[in-house]
């Protein structure tokens, strides 16, 4: 078949990595690159160090909840190096932090050591051992608000510290957040909780995640992949999908794999008649823009450099944040998400802003109901928001399902997805 796969991020890449060997693949990709959040920026530290920083997907788990993206870097003989990745949670109105764990080395973090803080580092503790239970269910229908007033936990512990480290991952507002479903925004905390108060174990590509999405490309020997090929429309005739680009270029396709986020394939299918009901379900998902900077401002980090952690959370009672520092680089260069923030860093090396899904329980029904409809007129959806959490896996994980549909016999799918 001509498969049309609209988007080169990590779903739209690894579907025409498993489709290629078995069907006619154009990858058309709107920017200049391909990866989509999978983007490491070059950037020359004040001091003189050039290091590479992942402004959107960074690190990831090595253990189940990233089996499939660990596979895919198997197969395309990509390395990984493993990190600590320790944490720090902070008032900027008051400096006291509580990291985790409260040692660097040998080297005690004195604040964190203090009964008060002991004392929310064991309760926060108790708070990771229920997630595993909670998120087994899988019920996607209770919403961060439900969930905390089912644990009857402390309002203190809850408003200064759970709370503010929550909010520092999605960096929305705290009302907005309350409406998201509990199980996809405890789904990192659950996912990497280590027994005891020791940092889970996390992993990183050296030289940025540019390096998987570059071996991932170099892979694509049968695609035929159109960079700066923003599609304006897509127009299904006769059985056949045809995608005009924005240069008026138009291609022809047996089937049509939409490898882009939700709100941008709704607009794709606002004049295809027959496919109702899968924009209606499109229509559902919701979003938000974050802006990161990346920089070598070091007053977004905890005022004392002992307390510095890989992940920083930083709230001034009303908003919180992160910032991430990768110590293995040897320089002062900073990742600070700043939607909130007045003024920008400084020194600003590079600023970028994303669309994010917000993941409430609609979110999640809508991924539901569109599975039931995929491959209705050769219309197939790929992307992290068709397929579980909001995670790169789950964006590689879509597109094995477009694969196992497809080309269920490819060498390349049975790579990422062994036999039982």
């Amino acid at each position: 078949m001509r498969i049309g796969v609209i988007g080169g991020g990590a779903a739209g890449l690894t579907a025409a990595w498993l489709l290629e060997q078995h069907h006619d693949v154009t990858l058309l990709e709107r920017e200049p690159r391909l990866g989509g959040h999978a983007h490491t920026v070059g950037v020359v530290e004040a001091s003189g160090h050039h290091v590479h920083v992942d402004v959107g997907f960074a690190f990831f788990s090595p253990g189940p909840n990233y089996a499939t993206f660990n596979r895919l870097l198997d197969a395309l003989g990509v390395t990984r190096a493993s990190y600590a990745a320790t944490l720090t949670v902070y008032d900027t109105r008051d400096q006291h932090p509580i990291a985790m764990p409260p040692f660097r080395g040998r080297t005690p973090i004195l604040p964190s050591l203090a009964p008060a803080s002991l004392r929310t580092l064991l309760r926060f503790r108790r708070f990771l051992d229920a997630l595993p239970g909670f998120l087994a269910r899988r019920d996607t229908a209770v919403t961060v608000a439900e969930y905390l007033e089912r644990s009857r936990l402390p309002k203190r512990f809850v408003d200064e510290f759970l709370l503010p480290l929550l909010l520092a991952f999605w960096c929305v507002d705290r009302a907005e957040f309350l409406g998201f479903a509990a199980y996809n925004a405890l789904y990192y905390l659950g996912a990497n909780a280590s027994s005891g108060l020791r940092a889970p174990e996390q992993s990183e590509i050296p030289g940025g995640m540019r390096v998987y999405v570059d071996a991932l490309a170099d892979q694509l020997a049968r695609t035929d992949v159109r960079l700066d090929a923003e599609v304006a429309r897509v127009e299904r005739q006769r059985g056949i999908w045809q995608a005009t680009d924005a240069s008026g270029s138009a291609h022809a396709f047996d089937a049509i794999v939409l490898a882009c986020n939700p709100r941008r394939a709704r607009a794709l299918l606002a004049d295809v008649d027959g496919l109702e009901p899968v924009a209606d379900q499109l229509a559902r998902f919701e979003t938000f823009e974050t802006t990161i900077a990346v920089h070598g401002d070091r007053r977004l980090m905890p005022r004392h450099e002992a307390s510095w952690s890989v992940v920083n959370a930083r709230w001034d009672g009303e908003h919180s944040s992160l910032t991430v520092w990768n110590p293995r680089l040897g320089a002062r260069v900073f990742k600070s998400w700043v939607t909130f923030d007045r003024e920008l860093p400084e020194p600003l090396y590079a600023l970028v802003t994303y669309e994010h899904g917000k993941i409430t329980p609609a979110y999640f029904d809508a991924q539901a109901r569109l599975r039931d409809l995929q491959g209705r007129d050769g219309l197939w959806l790929a992307g992290l928001a068709m397929h579980d959490a909001d995670s790169h896996e789950s964006a590689v994980r879509s597109a094995v399902t477009v694969a196992e549909a497809l080309a269920p016999r490819s060498e390349r799918l049975r790579l990422l997805v062994p036999p039982a």
